[in-house]
């Protein structure tokens, strides 16, 4: 199906799997795998490269330009809309293969939540999000794709939510997008939580000020970096000790 990729499939021997350089672990493999449905290598190459780099990191280098050339090749005709269906549910698989493994520790931390505005139905940068922000200590809320705007305002109101990233694709969804923004504003009336938007919508001329999120983010550093500067203080930060 992929012969138009030179892939060399990396080793599946586990006394020899670790010898491989992680630089050698190129987009071109990782997308051909993808497009083959094996989530079971595209995990080892992602866990590979993750010895070697940070999450953060994979995600906006390797993952990206893998899931580019995806895109590319159906743009071109190379690839039909099921291998690149099939890609991107194979990430999905593959991305669930790799998630962190955190302690005790990181199960109390500020809340994210994370949605795609209606309509939308991309789920990937959301998985990706997610466990960045759960391993930099967040309690993360994924809501997924294609969340009404008047759901996302609901849970808001019933959770201490400290951070919203919220993603689109389509400049079309502009209207939902500030609506999920708004519906956030009231639910969150007394205090202003954050909104971080990402997506290939942030491109759009003007939708900062279309929709007033705090910031547009091209990736998943860069909302990492966000959350990281709107963390709020540990209460126990400096609490007084209790006296004897």
């Amino acid at each position: 199906m992929s012969d138009d990729l030179p892939i060399r499939l990396p080793p599946v021997d586990p006394s020899s799997a670790d010898d491989v350089p992680a630089a050698s672990l190129s987009p071109e493999l990782l997308a051909g795998l993808l497009a083959d449905g094996d989530d079971e290598l595209a995990a080892w190459t992602l866990r590979h490269a993750l010895a070697e780099s940070t999450r953060a990191d994979v995600f906006d280098g390797l993952l990206r330009d893998a899931m580019g050339l995806v895109g590319d090749r159906w743009a071109a005709g190379q690839w039909t809309v099921a291998e690149e269906h099939l890609a991107s549910r194979t990430l999905l698989r593959a991305l669930e293969r790799i998630r962190p493994e955190l302690g005790p520790e990181h199960r109390i931390g500020p809340v994210a939540v994370l949605a795609g505005v209606a309509g939308e139905q991309h789920m990937i940068g959301l998985v990706c999000l997610e466990q960045v922000l759960a391993e930099d200590g967040w309690t993360v809320a994924n809501l997924g794709a294609d969340l009404p705007a008047e759901d996302l305002g609901a849970f808001v109101s019933r959770n201490d939510v400290d951070l919203v990233a919220l993603s689109a694709s389509d400049p079309a969804r502009v209207g939902d997008l500030a609506e999920s923004i708004r519906r956030v504003r009231i639910a969150s009336s007394g205090r202003r939580v954050p909104v971080v938007v990402g997506g290939r919508i942030v491109a759009h001329p003007g939708i900062r000020d279309a929709v007033g999120a705090e910031e547009l983010v091209p990736s998943v550093a860069d909302a990492l970096a966000f959350a990281r500067s709107h963390r709020p203080p540990d209460e126990s930060d400096g609490a007084p000790e209790d006296a004897d």
